[in-house]
């Protein structure tokens, strides 16, 4: 299969253009075709580096997809309980650091796992003391406490309980279009309440930010585009697993054409530096850094692509 190089939107790639633009161009741009073994080594390098993680965001991965699983083990008849998705969890945890520390992801790197930690030798994965592996502890009870919260919440007894008739979505990856573009959405659970109304449902392991309404929002267009909904009577909600807290948004009319116009103003700025990453690398200075002073320095300390990026 080949692939071509487009233009899309997500909210996800909004913040990073937001954040950064040097790993922006790292993540969309010299990493472009780095999977073929053929390819340049910078863009090979860019691609390596593009599909390590880091153990926060392992983590979550793993919860969401425990919460996966049990969505489709018990639509297959299998109900499965909150020591069944602790104890998978905790081993893929592990397996996974593994693959890691032990370089499997050489072999794999799109399939298997490279944490950055490792990558760049840092002291948090240093296995001659505890580090290590109270390193490794913080993110299990981390991920043991949020999918306590789900199995646990009385708030979430409606989601849990939600028949397999009305769901609408469960992590499933799609595109819907706006402003002629491309934009990608992956609703964590989304299904029709005992009123016919759309409840979606984003499951965060982390703390609450601002981007997080915003990505509700476009949520609500989804909503409309995939199943019909008025987005102003869709009812999102932000779930945050490890405080054991529910935000629920709604937005009206106005509220809307905000984010809409938001939508539109970041992809008339990323479509200014768009180039066809089939044709070249680009020129990496169209691509500033963060600047320092204003947290930059925070988002370079653990960012994937140090080695390639000139800041110190």
């Amino acid at each position: 299969m080949v692939f071509q190089h487009e233009f899309s939107w997500s909210a996800s790639r909004a913040a990073g253009f937001s954040t950064c633009r040097r790993r922006y161009y790292f993540d969309y741009y010299l990493s472009w075709s780095g999977w073929n073994a053929s390819a340049p080594e910078e863009r090979r390098t860019a691609y390596l580096l593009k599909k390590m993680t880091r153990m926060p965001m392992l983590a979550g991965d793993l919860v969401h997809q425990a919460i996966q699983r049990w969505y489709q083990g018990r639509e297959q008849g299998r109900v499965g309980t909150l020591e069944d998705c602790t104890g998978w969890v905790t081993d893929q945890l592990r397996s996974k650091y593994k693959e890691s520390r032990d370089g499997k992801w050489k072999m794999r790197p799109a399939k298997l796992c490279h944490l950055a930690e490792h990558h760049y030798g840092e002291s948090c994965v240093d296995e001659s003391g505890s580090e290590a592996a109270d390193y490794g502890k913080r993110f299990l009870e981390r991920m043991h406490g949020a999918l306590t919260c789900f199995f646990e919440s009385p708030e979430l007894e409606g989601a849990r309980k939600v028949e397999p008739q009305d769901t609408l979505a469960c992590e499933d990856m799609s595109t819907f279009e706006l402003f002629g573009t491309k934009i990608y959405a992956v609703p964590d659970l989304a299904y029709r309440d005992g009123d016919g109304q759309v409840q979606i449902l984003d499951w965060k392991t982390g703390s609450p930010r601002e981007a997080d309404r915003f990505q509700l929002a476009i949520y609500a267009f989804y909503a409309q585009d995939k199943w019909g909904a008025e987005p102003t009577e869709v009812v999102c909600k932000d779930v945050y697993l490890g405080r054991n807290e529910i935000v629920e948004q709604a937005y009206d009319g106005d509220q809307l054409d905000e984010v809409m116009g938001r939508i539109e103003a970041s992809m008339t700025q990323m479509r200014a530096l768009h180039f066809d990453a089939d044709a070249g690398t680009g020129d990496v200075e169209d691509f500033p850094m963060t600047a320092e002073d204003e947290g930059g320095l925070q988002e370079c300390r653990s960012c994937n692509y140090r080695e390639l990026c000139a800041r110190p």
